[in-house]
């Protein structure tokens, strides 16, 4: 069985107004996950939507002194957990999806090159 996901990358204008719409929050965030987990067929499921802030991840980045494309998989990464069920509210589960994101970060990086810079 294989799952599918939608990314849709935008900037703080627009995700600061659909985090005010979903959240009533008046800032842009990097990262919002639409779960909706639909059969499409016996071998496809829809998992749901992601929404990416390229200026959050962007100012992420040089916060902590990480790479775009570093902290782009980290988003990226959270976003897929939410999909999937996991939860950030508490300090466990911020753990837990934290101990996955570094490992997908991993992943990626010996994966693809991408450095710090």
């Amino acid at each position: 069985m294989s799952s599918r996901v939608s990314f849709w990358l935008t900037r703080d204008a627009s995700m600061r107004k659909l985090n005010a719409r979903v959240f009533g929050k008046n800032s842009p965030t990097d990262v919002i996950a639409f779960p909706m987990s639909t059969q499409l067929s016996d071998q496809n499921e829809y998992l749901g939507e992601i929404v990416v802030d390229q200026d959050e991840v962007a100012r992420n980045a040089k916060k902590y002194k990480v790479g775009y494309a570093q902290e782009l998989a980290r988003v990226v990464a959270h976003g897929v957990l939410h999909l999937v069920g996991y939860e950030d509210r508490s300090e466990v589960g911020k753990r837990a999806m934290r101990a996955v994101e570094d490992s997908v970060v991993k992943e990626v990086e010996g994966g693809t090159g991408i450095s710090n810079s």
